[in-house]
């Protein structure tokens, strides 16, 4: 019997593994993977069948490449919209496309507001990781995963508690395959179910450790560019949040070694997403992809995590064993962090 439809995967080259912990929520809903599809290629894509595609992401480096070919079957939710490249994305061509697929559920509220503000058909989705399945054969473990800290609020941590602490960050080295990142982005998300605590100020890691129920706390930081970009409206509320200074200043602000457990306002959410992405595809498995056995040594992890302003502003990561990778893709090749495969 011939296949009506096929199933694809949103794959991507930026060195943020956050985009493939989006990837990781979406294969909840496939009962195979047939192809991968650049999010920065969708207009290029060409199939001989329709290709169902969840289009949860940050969208994206080249907005002259949306809206995708005939050829995708989407369903748009999860989306963020960055706001300085939404002059230049909505074309009467993107317009029509996302009224006709719509309504789109949008990651947060500013893209929400912007999108029916020009008339096009929207609501809040949130985050297609909170539908992320936590696996009970992950035990909880003793150390605190800091995600993308300044150091002086992991100093500061480290002053109030004698459990082990490890700062980790979004940014990996661009000579890992597509394959190889997806695996590396479900031992972050084990590593980030098994933590007594995490302290974050990115959605990649506050957003599924809502759904892992790890307790955590979303640091509001003084990052104005994170304050500017509308990223935060309408999940910033779901989390035990304070201020990066009120941390600072006040130690009880939140007990690390007896965190407070998570809000439960992502609940409807998630159920709302499961339902819409399992009816878009047919299909729901409701058993975790996280992995019980491959939850690494917390230094392996660190060496597979880039300390983004280290990797730019020093010489440091010449050191690392894919230096000569890493020359050849930037000197010679001329690839930079969102370069396309």
């Amino acid at each position: 019997m011939e296949k009506k439809f096929q199933f694809g995967l949103l794959k991507y080259a930026a060195m943020n593994i956050g985009d493939e912990i989006q990837s990781i929520a979406a294969m909840r809903f496939l009962p195979h993977i047939d192809c991968y599809i650049h999010r920065e290629n969708t207009h290029k894509f060409h199939s001989d069948i329709k290709t169902k595609l969840i289009m949860n992401a940050w969208w994206m480096w080249r907005p002259k490449n949306f809206p995708p070919s005939k050829d995708i079957d989407p369903l748009l939710i999860s989306m963020y919209i960055r706001r300085d490249i939404r002059k230049r994305i909505l074309t009467e061509k993107t317009k029509k496309y996302l009224i006709e697929h719509g309504p789109v559920g949008c990651r947060d509220k500013d893209t929400e507001e912007w999108l029916k503000s020009n008339n096009i058909p929207a609501y809040f989705s949130g985050c297609l990781t909170l539908t992320l399945q936590r696996n009970p054969l992950i035990k909880r473990k003793d150390y605190i995963i800091a995600v993308d800290v300044p150091e002086y609020i992991e100093n500061e941590i480290r002053k109030r508690t004698n459990r082990p602490v490890y700062n980790l960050f979004r940014v990996i080295s661009p000579c890992f395959t597509q394959e190889e990142r997806y695996k590396i982005a479900k031992i972050l998300l084990s590593v980030y179910q098994s933590a007594h605590c995490i302290i974050t100020s990115k959605l990649h890691a506050a957003m599924p450790a809502l759904a892992l129920e790890t307790p955590v706390l979303l640091l509001d930081s003084n990052d104005n560019n994170l304050h500017n970009d509308g990223r935060f409206v309408g999940l910033k509320e779901l989390c035990n949040v304070v201020k990066e200074d009120d941390f600072m200043a006040d130690k009880d602000r939140y007990d690390i070694d007896a965190p407070p457990r998570n809000p439960s306002l992502h609940l409807a959410l998630r159920d709302k997403l499961i339902k819409t992405c399992s009816e878009f595809t047919g299909y729901n498995n409701e058993n975790s992809l996280l992995d019980e056995n491959i939850i690494p040594e917390l230094e392996l992890l660190k060496l597979i995590n880039y300390n983004y302003e280290k990797v730019f502003k020093t010489a440091h990561w010449l050191r690392s064993k894919d230096a000569f990778k890493i020359f050849i893709k930037r000197a010679i090749l001329r690839k930079r962090r969102h370069d396309l495969d």
